[in-house]
């Protein structure tokens, strides 16, 4: 099997330029402010898909699982999807935001398991109130760029939208890491 992060990083990288020369380039604060957004979502969409397509092929030699199956595919049409979006964001910014939250939406409603390769049960079950918080947030990060679309406080929605993006990748990243180095000192 190819290396998957080379791949991946070179089918998102694109986007994640012509996205990025957005946030140089854009006329108003407000189109700065969700390119901004988009890119932050590039990185980190770009990293998951990595991850997840990792996950797949590490379980796929431990277990044969139509669960894996699903997920496989799942995943795959997720990535789809988000490109799309974020080729389409170097054109019309607000309609491939769109795609890209719904894309979210579509993964995180359809993809039912996690995946730990290193747990001797590597298929885990996600439940739907597990669920639940992603896709309330995904639904609200649809309802902002719908507003941002229709131009009903574009800067405020592009505002939030962002504060969203960073605080989630405070909780996923930052946190974790200052946890582990408070431990390490005490």
């Amino acid at each position: 099997m190819p290396p998957i992060a080379p791949i991946i990083t070179l089918l998102f990288l694109p986007a994640l330029i012509g996205i990025g020369r957005q946030v140089i380039w854009g006329n108003a604060w407000s189109y700065k402010l969700l390119a901004l957004g988009l890119v932050l979502l590039c990185i980190e969409q770009t990293y998951m898909a990595i991850v997840d397509l990792q996950q797949i092929s590490e379980v796929k030699q431990q277990v044969q699982d139509e669960q894996l199956r699903r997920f496989f595919w799942v995943t795959v049409s997720t990535i789809a999807l988000e490109l799309t979006g974020f080729y389409l964001a170097m054109r019309s910014l607000g309609w491939g935001a769109v795609l890209v939250l719904v894309s979210l939406v579509w993964f995180n409603a359809l993809a039912t398991i996690k995946l730990q390769p290193s747990n001797p049960e590597p298929i885990q079950q996600r439940k739907f109130l597990e669920r639940l918080p992603v896709l309330i947030a995904d639904v609200v990060g649809l309802m902002l760029v719908a507003l941002w679309i229709a131009k009903i406080g574009p800067l405020w929605a592009a505002s939030i939208l962002l504060g969203m993006l960073l605080h989630y990748g405070l909780l996923k990243y930052a946190l974790p890491i200052l946890n582990r180095q408070s431990v390490e000192v005490q």
